[in-house]
């Protein structure tokens, strides 16, 4: 499974969102999602991955796609 459809399935569990609104163009707010909200579900992320995202990378997150990369970028960063 992809990271993206990780996060998609998180989404729909946390924060009830629409599943038929979960697309990857779909903005953080399309979701549903408020930067309260944002930051819980980064928190978790982090928690689920075992990565950290700094604020900065966080104030760049936009859609779940954004998310996805990130959360991709930084796994791969520890990997190495």
């Amino acid at each position: 499974m992809d990271t993206r459809t990780i996060l998609a399935e998180l989404a729909i569990k946390e924060f009830g969102c629409d599943p038929d609104k979960i697309a990857p163009a779909a903005s953080i707010a399309e979701l549903g999602i408020d930067s309260i909200g944002l930051l819980e579900f980064i928190f978790r992320i982090e928690d689920i991955f075992g990565i950290e995202v700094d604020n900065a990378q966080a104030a760049n997150l936009k859609s779940l796609s954004d998310i996805a990369a990130l959360v991709d970028q930084l796994r791969a960063s520890t990997v190495q």
